[in-house]
């Protein structure tokens, strides 16, 4: 009985080697996406930006044939050594439910996940993706995942319109942002546009944006921003950018929970 506790810390030490303890809280860029039938590889093309906070995830990437957006986000839990992901919103479905279990690998730069059985035409497949880690020290009251209540866009001239119902999410981490929206077009179908890159803080309640990559690839990829940031509370802030014409946008966000 004496030697029970070193048993313990043995048995202990064993269990950390084997089930070593994966944190995922980070910004990492895509490296690469294989996609497998159960009899060859498809490598897939996808700049796509992956943002995990305490609580959610998020990723954002242009769809494999044109440049609207392809994004989802939700909660997740690590057990067990794996990642459980719960979507509960897609670019693709819209609102939805659904449980991802993502085998992890860590590696020196980032990390790799494996998918094992994703369901698509009736078949499953096997995704594969690599990410490396863009994450910087930087911390803000912004870390976290947000929901946009409200936008008013406000003409130079003073004409301005107020979308009470916007569907657009946003996620800060470790430097970088991630937003994405969805909208209705012209004839009532929905498309979703996207936009991600770092930020920084400029002084108490100003950031800085710069887009490394979006949907709009000539109005905004390249571009620095300059957004004025308002707290009204603890999990809701207002943003207001003002373009080169004079014209404002101020959009106001709820932190998820």
């Amino acid at each position: 009985m004496k030697n029970l506790p070193a048993l313990s810390f043995v048995l202990l030490m064993i269990s950390c080697a084997t089930n070593p303890k994966i944190e995922m809280i980070g910004a990492y860029q895509m490296t690469s996406q294989v996609l497998n039938d159960g009899s060859k590889d498809s490598i897939l093309d996808r700049k796509q930006l992956k943002i995990y906070t305490d609580k959610y995830f998020m990723y954002g990437s242009p769809n494999l044939t044109d440049s609207f957006a392809n994004f989802g986000i939700g909660t997740y839990e690590i057990k067990n050594g794996k990642v459980y992901e719960y979507r509960f919103y897609t670019a693709e479905e819209g609102e939805r439910s659904d449980t991802l279990v993502l085998d992890i690998e860590k590696t020196y730069n980032g990390y790799k996940q494996i998918i094992e059985r994703i369901p698509i035409g009736g078949k499953n497949y096997k995704l594969t993706e690599e990410y490396a880690s863009v994450s910087t020290d930087q911390k803000s009251p912004l870390d976290g995942a947000w929901k946009q209540l409200r936008n008013i866009y406000t003409k130079a001239s003073g004409d301005s319109s107020v979308n009470t119902n916007p569907l657009e999410y946003k996620t800060f981490q470790s430097g970088y942002f991630l937003w994405a929206i969805t909208v209705k077009d012209s004839t009532n179908k929905k498309t979703s546009v996207f936009g991600y890159g770092p930020f920084d803080a400029v002084g108490n309640d100003k950031i800085r944006e710069s887009v490394a990559n979006s949907t709009f690839r000539t109005g905004l990829v390249g571009k620095k921003y300059e957004v004025d940031i308002k707290f009204t509370g603890n999990d809701t802030y207002a943003q207001t950018i003002t373009f080169a014409n004079g014209d404002k946008s101020t959009e106001v966000y709820q932190r998820l929970k």
